[in-house]
């Protein structure tokens, strides 16, 4: 009786070590996709420096809308900064600023696949464990 209560115990844990491995693979999935996002940001800008200035453009509205403009300027940007506040930005300038935020998306990223593999392990132990009490 009392060691298919350990064996119930121990199927639980398994389950909830399943469920934090679900979360953090989720989480990591969104981290891998914001880098992706940076990335493609990373590129947009380099390429915009080199487009010339009074050239035509499609500048986007909203997800699929883009409306024809003419670019004024290729090398300052106006910034979002939060509270519905504005500051203008070189375009290196916001370059870095997106490279930090990839490093530490980098390093979230990097946290997070040692964590998984941690619970993978625990997991794997766990189920050993009670494969065994089971017998």
């Amino acid at each position: 009786m009392a060691e298919e209560k350990n064996v119930e115990d121990k199927y639980m844990q398994l389950q909830l070590l399943q469920q934090q491995a679900e979360q953090i693979a989720e989480y990591l999935e969104k981290l891998q996709l914001q880098q992706k996002e940076l990335d493609n940001s990373l590129e947009a800008l380099t390429e915009l420096q080199k487009i010339k200035v009074n050239t035509e453009i499609l500048a986007p509205i909203a997800n699929g809308l883009f409306l024809k403009a003419e670019l004024k300027d290729n090398q300052r940007l106006v910034v979002n900064v939060g509270a519905e506040a504005t500051v203008e930005k070189t375009i290196p300038e916001v370059i870095s600023l997106l490279q930090e935020q990839k490093e530490k998306i980098t390093e979230n990223i990097s946290e997070a696949e040692g964590v998984l593999q941690e619970l993978h392990e625990q997991g794997r132990r766990m189920y050993q464990e009670t494969s065994e009490a089971a017998e």
